[in-house]
């Protein structure tokens, strides 16, 4: 595998707010839902922390959390295309998808208590959207650790181990046979395939195996 050019400064940037942005995240949800009076954590989703009941202070600070981290999705989804080794577009499209989705799902809070689709349209769209951006969000490390098994092995592996951990957390808990609180849940995959994106923006950060930018980098632009 030879070695290409070093990532240039905004490349840099990209990576580094993608680490950034997901951390917000999760430190959004956290504080959030330590300052939304009656709120347990261990049985509510994240969503219901800008439900149409929730407070204005736990609200702002998910939808701060979800909008920088649907940014940062789709610009890192772009910056692994052209960066990593192979062609196959499918784990950076899932990624760029899963931001799309994350961000659009700020357009669609659910009413209190997130009752699920059916409920009114905004909780339809809410599920469609939440169901969509999760799925994407934890597949995308498989897609991507299946792109780069030959050229980065070892990223593979962590792709693999990260990923198949955040879609087998995810499934189960879709239909209902993990055991543990719906919020527990989804907290413990959202945040184990947020690891996998900092364990990728890193790679790319040492750059040490990189490739020179790849002539496939137009098709996700």
């Amino acid at each position: 595998m030879r070695c290409g050019s070093p990532l240039t400064h905004r490349e840099r940037l990209v990576a580094v707010a993608a680490v950034a942005a997901l951390a917000w995240y999760v430190t959004s949800w956290a504080v959030a839902g330590l300052v939304e009076v009656g709120y347990d954590p261990a049985e509510q989703a994240i969503s219901e922390l800008f439900d149409h009941g929730a407070s204005w202070l736990p609200r702002t600070l998910l939808v701060s959390g979800l909008l920088a981290s649907a940014v940062a999705l789709v610009a890192f989804g772009l910056l692994l295309h052209r960066r990593l080794p192979g062609a196959s577009p499918l784990g950076p499209a899932a990624i760029v998808g899963s931001g799309i989705a994350t961000g659009s799902i700020v357009a669609f809070p659910c009413t209190a208590g997130c009752p699920g689709a059916g409920a009114t349209w905004t909780d339809t769209g809410h599920g469609v959207l939440a169901t969509l951006g999760y799925g994407l969000l934890v597949v995308a490390p498989l897609l991507v650790g299946w792109r780069v098994r030959h050229a980065l092995p070892t990223l593979a592996a962590w792709s693999f181990a990260l990923g198949g951990a955040a879609v087998a957390v995810f499934v189960i808990n879709q239909v209902g046979l993990l055991g543990l609180g719906a919020g527990t849940a989804q907290r413990v995959f959202n945040t184990t395939a947020d690891l996998w994106y900092v364990v990728a923006a890193v790679w790319l950060l040492r750059g040490a195996h990189l490739p020179s930018p790849s002539i496939h980098s137009e098709e996700l632009a």
